[in-house]
């Protein structure tokens, strides 16, 4: 398909990018490497070995539920999570308002140089569409949520039916949360380009199965190498498999830049 051919040239052109994205996601996987290690194992350490009776299990939980409520290092734990997790949300956008000014690049600095002007230009209406996406997208858990609880718990006890509605609800829940991202992201190639919202929105909608066999061609690449990388891990370990698995991070990246180059190449065809 010559949209993914474009968008693999497009890609390779962001390749200054493709390593500051791959740094961020690094330092990112280090930070909830050294949460989990420092907060997470030392409290499974602490589950009853050997195998536990009843008493000292519901002890476990006890002891686990007042941690929860009074203990301040658990407290510290918390706010540190939510504080990264909020400064993620922030430099989402960010990131970006930098892929896509990119895509046609204003000036003629470099690829890297180009990425952090659209984030200086366009991180204002970027931030705006991904607060609207987030609106959107986690709307639905406010009905869905209590439904999805309740089906559950009624997997649980009986299987069966509730199981697989379940699984339904959730499917269609993915479903449009992936048709909300790439209606905002056609309207952002409108926005920022100038060729109107509205338009480009329509374009999405009217060349929908083209944008999913984007989605599924470069979602399918992601999957098969996080699948081989995985394997190759599991049959060579030690420090092969420590190289293969720093580096999926690099892989990921380098796929969300050309699935959004190749989005891009569809929409300026059509525009």
């Amino acid at each position: 398909m010559r949209y993914i051919r474009n968008g693999w040239q497009s890609t390779k052109d962001q390749f200054p990018v493709v390593i500051i994205l791959f740094l961020y996601q690094l330092l990112w996987g280090v930070f909830l490497y050294r949460l989990i290690n420092s907060a997470i194992i030392p409290l499974l350490q602490r589950y009853p070995d050997p195998a536990p009776s009843e008493l000292s299990r519901v002890l476990f939980l006890v002891e686990g539920q007042l941690d929860l409520k009074y203990s301040s290092e658990v407290h510290w734990y918390f706010w540190l999570l939510a504080g990264m997790f909020i400064l993620r949300m922030v430099l989402t956008p960010l990131i970006q308002a930098g892929i896509l000014y990119g895509l046609r690049p204003l000036t003629q600095d470099g690829a890297g140089l180009v990425f952090f002007q659209g984030i200086g230009r366009l991180w204002k209406p970027v931030t705006l569409f991904y607060l609207i996406e987030l609106i959107f997208v986690l709307g639905p858990a406010y009905w869905l949520g209590p439904k999805l609880l309740d089906l559950l718990v009624q997997g649980i006890q009986t299987g069966g039916y509730p199981v697989l509605y379940t699984a339904i609800y959730i499917l269609g829940w993915l479903i449009y949360g992936y048709l909300i991202h790439q209606i905002l992201l056609y309207a952002k190639f409108g926005y920022i380009f100038g060729e109107g919202m509205l338009s480009s929105i329509l374009s999405c909608l009217r060349r929908l199965l083209t944008v999913a066999s984007i989605s599924l061609i470069v979602g399918g690449a992601a999957l098969l190498l996080f699948g081989t990388f995985s394997t190759a891990s599991l049959i060579w370990t030690g420090f092969l498999a420590l190289i293969l698995q720093q580096s999926y991070p690099f892989i990921r990246a380098l796929l969300n830049i050309w699935h959004i180059a190749s989005q891009y190449h569809l929409w300026n065809d059509k525009n």
